[in-house]
Order: C-alpha cells, then structure tokens, then sequence
C-alpha cells in the first residue's frame, strides 16, 4: 500500500509542477479536520477559501496527514480504544466556471496502520514534561481501533486497513469580494465510496453547507489576514455505529496568517465541530477544537507547501498528534 501511496504523491507531484500557471498565490488556510477514525469517515469538510477561482483558472492540490492515536477510556457501559495511525491522501481539484462560481472534487485514500511516531511522541513529551500515562499502557506502534458497548465489540479495526475513502463533490458561489476581503458559500456532498467495516468511509451520503469570509491586510504593518468558516452538515445514516450517530452537526473554523507576500507565511488556526455521536464518550460524543499552527513555504507564485502540526485544546476529542502536508498550485 505504501509503495502504491509514494507512486501516487509522485504522479501528482509531477502534475502540480508541470502545470502552467499564471495566478496569484495569496495564503489560504489550513486544509485539515479532525482524523479521529470514527469521526474523519463522514463527510466534515475541511476549510474553505473564502476566494474563489475565476472563470476558467483552476487549482489542484495534494495533502497528506498522518495522526497518531493513543487514546483509552471507559464510560458507564462504553469503551473505546484509539490506538494506531491513521494516513490521509487526497487529491482535490477546482475549477472556476465564471468569475462567482466554482467546482470541484475530493478523492482521498485512507490507510489505518501500527505506524512509526509512538517512540518520538513518547521521548518528545518527556523532553517537555508532558504525560505519557495512556502510551504507557499498551505496545508501542500497535493498532487497536476498538468501540465495545457492554463489553461486546462493535466495531474492531486491529490489523492494517487501506483503500479508496468517501469521494466529496463540492461548489462554491463568491457573494462578495474586494480587494481585501471576500465571502462565499460553500456546498459540499460526500458519497459513500470507502468501505465503513474498514473505517475508510461511512456507508451514506452527507451534505454540508458553509459560509466562508476572509479579510487580508488589516493591521497593515503587521501584514495579517483573518478568516472563519462556519457550517451545518448533515449525516446520512450511515454503517458506523449506527445506533448512536447524530443526524445533524454544526462545525466551523478562525484563524489568522502572517502573509509576508515572499518566502513564507504563517498561521494559526483554531477547527471546531459539535458532536456527531449520542456517546458519553469525549472521543465520540463531545464538541472539538483542535488547534494547528505552521505556515507555507511559496515555491513562487503559484505553487507552495503548507506545513501544519496539530493537537488537541479538548482532552480526547480528537488526535493528540497531527501533521498536516499540503502541496498547492494554481493555474
């Protein structure tokens, strides 16, 4: 599977660079959600631009994300093992029709696997003092995905799982835009392409709608830029844990980047959403925020990298490591 992953990121690779490119490459935020493996199976969109592609430029990207799960919690008659990494590779492509209109889609590639980051996580939280009580528990670089209701297992994922995830389809309207600021509404449909008995999607079809707004150059010395996303979606009735999941969630995202207009930029970005399980579980059953903070390194003015790491602000909620790649280009 690996082997078949390097080919892919090659192949793509190849393709973003080889691109003929005339358009501007203005930051953006982080494209990244929460990887916990019983909630990344349905369809919560990752952050939105708020400025979209105009009549016939486009724009196409390759992300990968690596999470590292260690997580053990028993709660009245529920139990759940998060313990392994899980791999996102995906492919997204988005093409401006007219000057307000864009479209676009997601192709992922899911891997869930023993992983490589247990003992550097373990010797970088002992460098910084920070807890390792849960690593301690189990083997290092195991995979144990487990949810048990009454001591029965509901859902078991202990030896590696990899395969085509759930493929989203998306468009986009500009409702406003200047030049320093713009906003848009997003619409965002996931079909059910992964196979739920692997956790590589959900066995249903969700729909999500979102607004998206950014302001650039406010504080114009400091050369900052603000954005937020906040969104609905709604939640077909899936195949994982079907019993307990939410129909409807609200999610959303804020940030701020330090866009020097160069070499680089920076950002912090701050991704909630609420609930998608009735669980008393905070993995599955409480509201998130996760917290990423990196930067972009541009290549020129097409083409960048973004680089962001991730960790939870709600104990639990979601992975406690998270690195997040993302190639960019526009053209």
């Amino acid at each position: 599977m690996f082997r078949q992953l390097k080919l892919f990121i090659f192949l793509i690779c190849g393709c973003l660079y080889g691109a003929a490119a005339s358009a501007s490459n203005n930051a953006t935020p982080f494209s990244i959600k929460n990887l916990n493996p019983f909630i990344l199976v349905y369809g919560l969109p990752v952050t939105e631009s708020a400025e979209l592609k105009t009549s016939r430029t486009s724009a196409s990207a390759i992300s990968l994300d690596i999470v590292n799960n260690s997580m053990l919690t028993n709660r009245g008659n529920e139990a759940i093992s998060l313990d392994g990494e899980t791999y996102r590779l995906a492919y997204s492509y988005r093409y401006g029709l007219n000057d307000n209109t864009e479209i676009g889609l997601e192709v992922p590639v899911i891997a869930h696997s023993r992983g490589f980051l247990d003992n550097f996580i373990e010797a970088w939280h002992d460098s910084f003092g920070l807890t390792n009580s849960q690593r301690n528990v189990t083997p290092s670089n195991s995979l144990n995905y487990q949810y048990r209701l009454n001591d029965t297992p509901i859902v078991t994922i202990d030896s590696a799982a990899q395969g085509l995830g759930d493929i989203r389809l998306f468009a986009a309207r500009q409702l406003q835009k200047t030049t320093n600021s713009a906003l848009s509404l997003h619409l965002s449909l996931k079909l059910p392409s992964g196979d739920a008995d692997r956790l590589l999607g959900s066995g249903a079809t969700d729909l999500s709608a979102s607004l998206a707004h950014i302001k650039r150059n406010w504080l114009s010395p400091l050369q900052l830029t603000s954005f937020a996303n906040a969104g609905l979606i709604y939640l077909g009735k899936g195949d994982v844990l079907t019993n307990m999941q939410n129909r409807l969630a609200g999610f959303g995202s804020t940030g701020l980047i330090w866009d020097n207009h160069h070499l680089i930029d920076l950002k912090a970005q701050l991704d909630f959403h609420s609930s998608i399980y009735d669980s008393g579980l905070d993995q599955l059953g409480n509201n998130t925020i996760q917290l990423t903070i990196g930067g972009s390194i541009h290549f020129n003015h097409t083409t960048r990298l973004d680089l962001g790491v991730g960790e939870n602000l709600l104990t639990d909620t979601t992975p406690d490591f998270t690195i997040n790649l993302v190639l960019k280009n526009n053209h």
